[in-house]
């Protein structure tokens, strides 16, 4: 059953309920039939006793004095029905009729030893033919008797036969019919998927833009076609930030590599003196850290992508965390001719983290405040309460972001207008790999930013962390 067709199946299932109803249908019509014809059956012998009183009271009413036998017997000449009519005695002897005679049916057909009172019907054999037997005890000469009156159901019998043979033959050729509407249906229904899948097998990566056709009837067809249509979207955007990225750390990193090549290349073919290859060196120094920095975001980001880091939670306190994060971009602020401070509180604060993560963390949002804030600028961290919850403050005096760049900014492989930055080489991945550490450590990172004005980023962290369940590759992808 699971290696056949959608199609195939529902076609099946089509003809199973079919079969069913059919089945269903022809117990229920069947039953209703046999019940409606026994109940004519039934009115019919009703009916016949009725005439019988009827002809004894109307004879009585004539004045016929002839005995009660003879009156029977015409009665029975009358109507015909003389052998599938008896009368007893309380005591069982017969009073019609009288004597048995080689035409009478035996008594044994007769139900007996049941209280007659009211009208009991009951369907036994006689001469091998159904025949259904109304006892009743009813009054004669003012004289309790029971009344025996039987019809055949002979008729009724081939009735209910011709009907069963029918349904019998009926249900093949009926089957039959449904299968193949069920095949037609299925086909139909499936008339827009095949329509997607065709338009499925048409996209590639290079035309992540085509969109799958969507069903005018809002079905369960028309949301799986929406959905996809989503998911093609949100690929070709991931697809295009992935694009730009590549070109961009391409373009960065064979920038780098130019530089050094050609720096080397003039210093080995040129006479300079110590103080020039000390310049020269200087440059294939900063080259190199501007690539390690790149291939650093590309390896943090495969790791988080593949659960290679396993977070390891200790006792971490902040302030030794931001002077320790502080002091290793001092020289680079310096350089760039920026105020870095912090500020501490008196009281020592206390975490449960992984510290070479947060390091990293705190590292990103320091490199990124450098990066963006211009000469003369100042760069603040601090560490507080807020709502009893630890803090870190990030602050710049930096160029800021507008409300767009804001909402993207933690968006991997998202970068704002390159032409912002300064000399250092952007990847946009920096503040995607500070999300996934933050999200890792149960805490959030929020940043509130004005153009031309600077940026505030903050890691709040709870009050008690729990046991880490970590699913960093899904978080790193929101």
């Amino acid at each position: 059953m699971r290696s056949l067709s959608v199609r195939a199946r529902l076609m099946l299932w089509y003809l199973l309920v079919t079969f069913a109803g059919l089945c269903v249908f022809g117990l229920i019509s069947w039953g209703a039939l046999h019940y409606a014809l026994l109940q004519g059956k039934k009115t019919h012998l009703q009916g016949r006793e009725d005439r019988l009183l009827t002809f004894l009271s109307d004879n009585k009413a004539k004045g016929d004095t002839s005995p009660l036998d003879e009156q029977l017997r015409d009665f029975a000449l009358v109507t015909h029905e003389g052998n599938l009519f008896h009368i007893h005695h309380a005591d069982g002897s017969f009073l019609f009729p009288a004597e048995k005679n080689p035409d009478q049916p035996t008594p044994d057909w007769l139900p007996g030893g049941e209280d007659c009172t009211q009208p009991i019907y009951s369907t036994v054999i006689l001469d091998r033919q159904p025949v259904l037997v109304l006892c009743h005890i009813i009054q004669l000469n003012g004289q309790p008797v029971r009344l025996h009156l039987g019809g055949s159901l002979e008729e009724q019998f081939e009735i209910l036969d011709t009907y069963r043979k029918v349904l019998l033959l009926l249900m093949p050729g009926l089957l039959l019919l449904s299968a193949l509407i069920g095949y037609f249906l299925s086909r139909h229904a499936f008339k827009p998927v095949d329509r997607m899948t065709r338009a499925a097998l048409g996209i590639g990566i290079g035309n992540l833009s085509a969109r799958l056709p969507v069903p005018a009837a809002k079905d369960e067809i028309q949301h799986l076609a929406v959905a996809w249509n989503q998911l093609l979207a949100r690929l070709e955007a991931a697809v295009s930030r992935l694009s730009q990225f590549s070109a961009d750390a391409s373009h960065d990193l064979r920038t780098s590599i130019t530089v050094m090549l050609a720096t080397a290349q003039l210093s080995l073919h040129r006479q300079r003196t110590d103080t020039e290859y000390r310049d020269d060196l200087d440059k294939i120094v900063t080259e190199c850290r501007t690539a390690a920095t790149l291939l650093d975001a590309l390896l943090s980001l495969a790791r988080s992508d593949n659960f290679i880091h396993e977070v390891a939670f200790k006792p971490i306190n902040l302030s030794d965390l931001v002077v320790h994060c502080c002091r290793r971009v001092e020289d680079l602020a310096e350089s760039n001719g920026i105020l870095l401070d912090w500020h501490l509180p008196r009281e020592p604060i206390h975490i449960e983290g992984d510290e070479l993560l947060l390091q990293r963390l705190l590292g990103i949002l320091l490199d990124n405040a450098i990066r963006y804030t211009p000469e003369h600028g100042e760069i603040r961290a601090e560490i507080s309460l807020i709502d009893n919850e630890p803090t870190i403050t990030v602050r710049d005096t930096g160029i800021g972001m507008s409300e767009d760049v804001r909402q993207h900014v933690f968006d991997r492989f998202y970068q704002a207008d390159l032409r912002e930055r300064k000399t250092q080489a952007g990847s946009g991945l920096g503040l995607s790999i500070a999300r996934w550490i933050a999200n890792a450590h149960h805490a959030g990172l929020t940043v509130e930013s004005t153009p031309l004005k600077g940026s505030v980023f903050q890691i709040r962290f709870p009050a008690t962390i729990p046991t880490p369940t970590l699913e960093p590759k899904e978080q790193a992808l929101r």
